[in-house]
């Protein structure tokens, strides 16, 4: 590891890292662990933020499971995936796919949906499906929404 980093200039690389967007614990030591900090300033530079409140993996998951879902109309499952990859446990993840409005995620399925059908010509429905699972929805909420576009 190098020396050439303190702590100050440290927790300055990961101020700035989080004052982009907010950021997972694992973010940001990974961010740091990428400059080539050495693991005791990591640890107290991390502390430091979480006393800040500027680390707040709960808060963390919130924004992304919503944005997710609403910006990119990913489904639970994707989102379940990634907030995993991003370091957070089975209680924070679950607290923002929580977070995300019934409303808005069936909104967002067929929001999907007609996109999708709008872009296809052919209509297949089990490339429609494949599609929906590949974007994180549950086979289930795909039928029942599907049930109700293939009525109308």
């Amino acid at each position: 590891m190098s020396n050439d980093i303190d702590a100050h200039e440290a927790f300055q690389i990961a101020l700035n890292y989080c004052n982009y967007r907010e950021r997972s614990q694992r973010e940001v030591e990974d961010k740091l662990l990428s400059k080539k900090i050495s693991k005791n300033i990591i640890l107290s530079c991390i502390k430091k933020l979480k006393e800040l409140n500027v680390i707040n993996n709960i808060r963390f998951s919130q924004s992304f499971a919503r944005g997710k879902n609403r910006n990119n109309r990913w489904g639970r499952n994707k989102i379940k995936y990634h907030l995993i990859a991003k370091g957070l446990n089975s209680e924070e993840v679950e607290f923002g796919l929580n977070c995300i409005e019934e409303e808005d995620y069936i909104n967002s399925i067929k929001t999907s949906i007609e996109i999708y059908l709008k872009l296809n010509k052919k209509k297949d429905r089990n490339k429609l499906i494949n599609h929906l699972i590949s974007k994180g929805y549950e086979i289930q909420i795909i039928n029942i929404t599907l049930s109700g576009v293939d009525s109308n």
